[in-house]
């Protein structure tokens, strides 16, 4: 009983972090990316190269977590991508966010 209750526990936080990460999502990143991270936002047409297509295997096939963030926080050189300096706990929600949009 106890084990079903901490895996509830687990999987309800992990739901929370999903729910924070997809709101700074929408407010950070998908103006390019797009609603579902294809990279077709409304301001992607502005841009000289499209944005990322979050979505594809060969987006996440060498992306780890930690490249994720630095990419986040520092920007892409050489792109449009600029850098969004965020705090540990919203950068892990958004990071928790986007591997949602990993394809199966």
């Amino acid at each position: 009983m106890t084990t079903l209750i901490l895996l509830t526990a687990l999987f309800t936080a992990d739901a929370a972090d999903t729910d924070a990460g997809r709101s700074g999502y929408v407010a950070k990143c998908q103006a390019c990316h797009g609603p579902g991270g294809k990279g077709d936002g409304p301001a992607s047409g502005a841009l000289p190269k499209k944005p990322a297509d979050m979505t594809t295997a060969a987006f996440w096939k060498n992306m780890s977590d930690e490249k994720l963030k630095a990419t986040i926080t520092k920007g892409k050189p050489g792109s449009a991508m600029r850098g969004f300096p965020m705090k540990p706990e919203p950068l892990s929600d958004l990071v928790a966010y986007l591997n949602t949009l990993k394809p199966e």
